[in-house]
């Protein structure tokens, strides 16, 4: 079963930075109890796999998720511009208790004027 964790407009700070990823998914990746990070695979629709890795703060005001890793060479690679929009998806195999994770990206196709 696939199940969407993230479908967001890219804003500069995604592009230059890093993803901020929403905390209310934060359940799909499991962390160990003390750490603020955990690295994770996905793949794209060309079969490539990037390894990313999801942190949050360990104090201060804004613990807010974000995805780092290979997150930047995916937006040079993918060409990637403010209001594309990325996919993140999970599927879990019941039988062998597997998790598999995808992204993709949907294009900005507004033209500007």
């Amino acid at each position: 079963m696939e199940i969407e964790l993230m479908n967001k407009q890219l804003t500069t700070t995604d592009i230059e930075s890093c993803l901020a990823y929403t905390t209310a998914n934060r359940w799909a990746f499991q962390m160990v109890q003390g750490q603020n990070a955990i690295r994770f695979n996905a793949r794209d629709p060309t079969g490539r796999v990037w390894e990313f890795k999801l942190c949050t703060r360990n104090h201060g005001r804004y613990k807010k998720p974000v995805i780092r890793g290979d997150w930047l060479d995916y937006v040079r690679e993918k060409g990637l511009t403010v209001n594309d929009s990325i996919i993140l998806t999970m599927e879990a195999d019941a039988e062998n208790g597997s998790v598999s994770y995808n992204i993709r990206v949907e294009p900005n196709t507004e033209l500007a004027i």
